[in-house]
């Protein structure tokens, strides 16, 4: 293992570039939040239908992810992550131009192989550059980019669309912040020649076999996709569960958001601190834990008051909990460090897949208070599957 101090004097720049790229990488999702009405009526094509320009752009992140554990074998993190960068740029561009609505779902979905080259090889350079102390800190930054995104990014492109159209949000919002980000790594992160992953054994495919081969690493990525269900499903239904049962307006829900953003960035950002004291393993549990209570009072206290106290401290829990998981991952098995977080990005993709089709059953089927118990039953599974089946190894 490298000293610390041959990575002092880089950390500054490394950071930046973490916290650039996860501010850049949620500009396209800003602009599908804010104008698919906008989106659909230039296309003809109602909402649900041209919201699938999100769902196609997940599937193609799983499907590049998976292929990501191959590409690893061969080219640097750096030149990989760099390469993920310049997809979010021709996904600007061609979303920018594209004449119809097929055009700009396969532009948009563009995007998707980004996230699936960019958030593993962050996570890879990540577990190459800094020691193990510093990664849930890094970790930290690359999930706080999205939140602040979020907050500073919409007021910025619900402007530029007002003035001049949704087309122009992605070439003047989305493509100058990635090309931001693009120049930030390519100066800010060193060319260190990382020792590659080891594929003398058994070819391309010796990355899966050692994640395969490793239970704690296995529990890893099962405690990921459980988690990202819970969370980010009790999160995609939270205010129109305000709006419904507390007919709280829009407006108050519009700041209810920014600030439940805040409160996740915040949780990204500080988590560091309690990784430290307690520990990647127990730290990730109890996170896990609390996600899951928080999540079953929220949806069942049938009072506003009591739903307002625990939203916040369970946003920063939930964006805690995803960086103390992926940190925990990080130390699994470092010789695969790459195929595994690209598999960590799938088995996040999946929960997120399964817990929307789960979350929208329910409530077809149930009501919220259903649909929250469940929720926060499988945040506590996530606890304890940490808990029982990982272990804290670097």
């Amino acid at each position: 293992m490298l000293e610390k101090s041959r990575f002092t004097p880089s950390n500054k720049s490394i950071k930046l570039s973490l916290f650039i790229t996860g501010f850049a990488t949620a500009a396209r999702l800003i602009i599908s939040s804010l104008l698919l009405i906008e989106i659909g009526i230039t296309f003809k094509t109602p909402v649900g239908l041209t919201g699938q320009i999100v769902t196609a752009s997940s599937i193609v992140a799983i499907i590049s992810a998976i292929i990501m554990g191959i590409l690893i074998m061969r080219y640097t993190s750096r030149t990989l992550l760099l390469s993920g960068i310049l997809f979010f740029s021709i996904s600007a561009v061609g979303c920018f131009l594209a004449p119809d609505f097929t055009t700009m779902l396969l532009c948009y979905s563009m995007a998707g192989i980004g996230d699936a080259m960019v958030f593993p090889m962050l996570g890879t350079i990540i577990g190459e550059t800094l020691p193990s102390e510093e990664r849930s800190k890094a970790l930290g930054l690359i999930n706080a980019g999205q939140p602040i995104s979020f907050v500073i990014g919409s007021p910025i492109v619900a402007y530029i669309a007002s003035k001049q159209g949704w087309r122009m949000s992605f070439l003047f919002y989305m493509l100058p912040i990635v090309t931001i980000s693009f120049l930030i790594i390519y100066f800010g992160i060193p060319k260190t020649r990382s020792k590659k992953e080891d594929n003398t054994a058994s070819g391309n495919l010796s990355g899966y076999k050692g994640v395969i081969s490793n239970k704690s690493a296995l529990s890893c990525l099962l405690g990921a996709s459980i988690f990202q269900a819970s969370m980010f499903t009790s999160w995609t239904y939270v205010i129109s569960y305000l709006r419904q049962s507390f007919m709280v307006s829009q407006s108050w829900t519009t700041i209810l958001i920014s600030l439940m953003a805040v409160c996740s960035a915040i949780g990204s950002l500080t988590v560091g601190q309690i990784v430290s004291k307690y520990g990647k393993k127990l730290a990730t549990s109890f996170l896990s834990l609390l996600l899951g209570l928080s999540v079953i009072i929220l949806y069942n206290s049938g009072n506003l008051w009591v739903s307002m106290a625990v939203i916040f401290p369970w946003a920063y829990v939930a964006g805690a909990g995803y960086v103390s998981g992926d940190a925990l991952t990080l130390d699994q098995v470092p010789q695969y460090r790459g195929t595994l977080m690209s598999l960590n990005m799938v088995a996040r993709s999946i929960g997120i897949t399964l817990g929307g089709i789960l979350g929208g059953s329910l409530l077809i089927l149930f009501d919220y208070n259903i649909f929250g118990i469940i929720m926060g039953v499988i945040g506590i599974l996530a606890a304890t599957n940490y808990h029982l089946f990982t272990t804290e190894s670097d």
